[in-house]
């Protein structure tokens, strides 16, 4: 009698330590310190704010660029959680972020900034846009100068008829008429172009008999 009952408050005790969750301590651990962004592009007079996450009590962050004349480091916080960083000239350039615990090295980070001129024009390849209702389509802008890898701001008129995300992916909600404005923040041009949706049997009267238009429920005017 006295075994079994030791084989029974055995078995209680194995289970229980089967279940018992990992211990917090052990979870954090596995929590290496990264950055937010490990490629960036940028135009020139822009700032980012560059962040390091997981950075332990006892850590600390420490900054370097290898081209101060393309990006400089501004505003850093303490221990080095994040940092401003500001595009000064057209190039390329690495931001190193070592972070350490007193003078030993933990760990080497690295973020590749490109900065590109200011976009100074914008316009969209099409400027009248005929779709059907559900129906999806990106639109496409020409930014000078070519070398700007700025991103314009999309905004619709009629929400209620098309919406559009920071892609340029337009969606038609509903019939009906919208302009689709896009803006450049950095010199405020802007370029429309006019989405008009249509519900399945008109459009179809209306777009060219092609398999194409049925498929894509989109048709480019001018």
């Amino acid at each position: 009698m006295k075994r079994k009952k030791a084989l029974c408050t055995a078995l209680v005790l194995l289970l229980c330590l089967a279940f018992v969750p990992a211990a917090p301590a052990l979870q954090a651990a596995s929590k290496k310190p990264k950055l937010n962004i490990k490629k960036l592009n940028m135009t020139v007079g822009n700032s980012f704010r560059l962040r390091v996450y997981n950075l332990k009590k006892k850590f600390k962050a420490v900054y370097s660029v290898s081209d101060e004349s393309v990006v400089h480091i501004e505003n850093r916080v303490a221990r080095g959680k994040h940092a401003t960083i500001k595009a000064y000239g057209i190039g390329s350039a690495t931001i190193n972020v070592v972070i350490k615990k007193g003078k030993k090295i933990k760990r080497r980070l690295k973020c590749r900034v490109k900065v590109s001129p200011v976009g100074v024009s914008i316009k969209f390849l099409k400027r009248k846009i005929l779709m059907q209702e559900d129906g999806k389509f990106r639109v496409k802008t020409v930014i000078k100068p070519n070398t700007s890898t700025e991103q314009p701001i999309y905004e619709s008129s009629n929400p209620e008829v098309a919406i559009i995300n920071s892609r340029g992916i337009i969606t038609a909600v509903g019939t009906g008429t919208t302009t689709i404005t896009a803006t450049l923040l950095s010199s405020n041009q802007k370029a429309i172009c006019t989405v008009t949706v249509m519900d399945k049997v008109s459009f179809e009267q209306k777009a060219p008999k092609s398999k194409k238009y049925k498929k894509y429920s989109t048709v480019l005017l001018e």
